[in-house]
């Protein structure tokens, strides 16, 4: 980043071919919309071409660049909401008409799009973006103890909501158990 900070341009096109895919996914995980995540992922390196001055050498550059994520991401999420249109509010159909592994995971996809953006960008840190606790306690500011009980109360959530598919996917249906 201090080679970005003083104008290479190779040095930046370093940052983007590693951190692409990894912001990708976790802008489409935030905002469940492809081209909204691909909008969203051109704004991140945008801003961090702009701010490249504001971020200083020692700082933990993963979580810099995660929470300017963070904040376009609920900025996506916002436009998007107030922007809604009718087809997009009705539920998808079930997933259960397809093939059981991937209606499993289209389901889970579903349910942590499902999940309130507190428990939901904490998850979605931890689980898909492989950051530990503190840096993603540092990321959404918050206390440590706080992200291990929203990543907590999202597995909760998770845990009630698709109990049942769970079982059915693992053969563990009434049946079974006796």
């Amino acid at each position: 980043m201090g080679r970005v900070q003083d104008g290479d341009v190779a040095a930046f096109r370093q940052l983007y071919d590693r951190y692409k895919t990894q912001l990708f996914l976790y802008c489409l995980r935030m905002v469940n919309d492809r081209d909204a995540a691909k909008d969203v992922l051109q704004d991140i390196f945008i801003r961090i071409h702009t701010r490249r001055e504001q971020y200083k050498a020692g700082t933990n550059f993963p979580g810099w660049i995660h929470t300017i994520a963070r904040n376009l991401c609920l900025n996506a999420r916002r436009d998007a909401r107030e922007h809604q249109s009718f087809d997009d509010s009705m539920p998808y159909a079930s997933a259960e008409a397809g093939n059981g592994d991937v209606a499993l995971r289209q389901r889970l996809a579903d349910e942590i799009a499902r999940l309130p953006v507190l428990y939901r960008e904490a998850l979605v840190l931890r689980e898909y973006e492989d950051l530990s606790y503190q840096e993603i306690a540092d990321t959404l500011g918050a206390t440590m103890a706080t992200v291990k009980f929203r990543i907590f109360k999202a597995r909760e959530m998770l845990r009630q909501r698709l109990g049942s598919s769970l079982d059915e996917y693992n053969g563990n249906t009434d049946s079974n158990r006796e």
